[in-house]
């Protein structure tokens, strides 16, 4: 009875250590783009590294402990996923400015989600190359790679809401100038110029214009301050 109870604290133990986020994208699309089951069971052993081990730089002698994979085999494997920039080798400088080295999933997300976006829209040749300008102009503005979410977030604005390049970019822009650079903001940005009937860029500069011409943007208003028949009273600059 009393080695029952021992097992049964050593796996609630085991179970207390929680699970592991493994990006769905990364089971639908690894073959897509170049990756072996032997390459994603290293990814994933590197994810819980990160995740729960405090491990960002595990060396081959620990994942072959853990894999039926041989130390050379897996040396292989790591060079091929970084020579085809699925990670990449960072430096990183801790509080105490110590450096050392991690590997970087983010190359890989990337790939997955420009992957996963263009088998979407496969009769249109040109729609994945809009799509990159897009990505990379948003990267551009929040300096550094977009993750797996803003991604997906991105193409549903293209995809399923149906927002132009163009009015997307000016969200983008209007957020920037309001110092508010977040995906949830420049949601809210796009819901506010959809209630307003804003289908272009052109209608969206107006928009934001002539509210800054009568100086209400930046402050709560009052429904007596605005034209009721061409302004909204969201204001989405005040919103977090």
């Amino acid at each position: 009875m009393e080695q029952s109870g021992s097992f049964q604290t050593t796996l609630v133990n085991f179970l207390l250590q929680g699970s592991v986020s493994v990006p769905v994208i990364l089971l639908q699309e690894y073959k897509q783009v170049g990756l072996t089951e032997k390459d994603v069971m290293i990814l994933i052993h590197l994810i819980n590294f990160q995740e729960k081990e405090w491990n960002p730089l595990p060396s081959i002698q620990l994942l072959e402990s853990r894999m039926h994979m041989g130390y050379e085999e897996i040396s292989n494997a790591l060079h091929h996923m970084v020579q085809h920039g699925f990670i990449e080798l960072e430096d990183v400088t801790d509080e105490n400015g110590l450096q050392s080295e991690r590997y970087s999933l983010t190359p890989l997300y990337r790939q997955l989600a420009a992957n996963y976006i263009g088998r979407q829209t496969p009769d249109i040749e040109e729609q994945p190359n809009a799509y990159q300008g897009l990505f990379q102009l948003f990267e551009r503005e929040f300096g550094r790679a977009l993750s797996p979410f803003e991604c997906e977030t991105l193409s549903r604005w293209i995809d399923d809401d149906g927002y132009s390049d163009d009015l997307i970019e000016a969200a983008l822009r209007e957020a920037v100038f309001c110092g508010k650079v977040s995906f949830r903001y420049i949601d809210r940005i796009l819901l506010e110029w959809e209630r307003n009937q804003i289908q272009t860029s052109e209608q969206a500069f107006e928009y934001t214009r002539r509210f800054r011409s009568k100086g209400v943007l930046y402050k709560q208003m009052k429904p007596t301050e605005v034209d009721a028949g061409n302004f909204s009273f969201y204001n989405w600059v005040s919103q977090e």
